[in-house]
């Protein structure tokens, strides 16, 4: 019984992996690879074998070890964007700016859990789009969303901004600054939900405190 069950659970491993196709394990071992051991001591020889494939199937998807790459680093910088941020628009620009301070700071952490940011900080010199792509499909939706909201807002009389671009700009750099910096540098541990929530309840708090509408007269 116990025999049969290890030749089930085999065989499924086999189906699974028979599944993917050639080039989604490619990628999949490149991104292993590329993450734990870094770009330039990784080899093809070495996606190869994780992926389980010979060298030539590799090439005969990519060119070479950057283009690889930069396959890897654009899928994984597109996951980053995946909400929905519109569906965070709520009845009070503190409740939507709440939320779309959470759904950045967990992207964020999630980047640096994966170590995808630092990766992309540190070949971006070699490979400048990669730095561009993350910030297009990640942050730069967050505070393109951010910069319509108090477009909009202003036009309600909800918030007093005259450039809701910078203002966008400002709010980006107040709710990653809290926890990016000293997570990088490894001088604190990311937070709690608890903590999270409460720092950027002050966060988004202080921010609106200075787009407040000037009572007339």
């Amino acid at each position: 019984m116990v025999l049969q069950m290890a030749r089930t659970r085999a065989q499924a491993r086999r189906k699974s992996g028979e599944g993917r196709s050639k080039r989604e394990r490619v990628v999949a071992a490149a991104a292993k690879l590329f993450l734990g051991e870094g770009y330039g001591t990784t080899g093809m020889d070495a996606i190869a074998g994780e992926a389980g494939v010979s060298k030539a199937t590799v090439y005969s998807y990519y060119r070479d070890k950057a283009s690889l790459f930069a396959e890897v680093m654009h899928r994984m910088c597109e996951e980053m964007g995946g909400d929905d941020l519109e569906a965070l628009t709520g009845d009070s620009p503190e409740a939507t700016l709440n939320g779309v301070a959470v759904v950045l700071v967990q992207r964020l952490l999630e980047s640096l859990d994966r170590a995808i940011l630092q990766r992309v900080v540190a070949e971006s010199n070699e490979f400048p789009e990669l730095g561009q792509k993350f910030w297009a499909t990640g942050p730069g939706k967050v505070e393109e969303f951010v910069a319509g909201y108090l477009g909009e807002a202003r036009r309600k009389g909800t918030v007093a901004v005259k450039d809701p671009g910078r203002a966008a700009a400002r709010f980006m750099g107040l709710v990653s600054g809290v926890y990016l910096l000293p997570i990088l540098v490894g001088v604190r541990s990311p937070p709690s939900e608890a903590e999270m929530r409460r720092d950027l309840d002050e966060v988004v708090a202080g921010f609106l405190s200075t787009l407040r509408p000037r009572p007339r007269g």
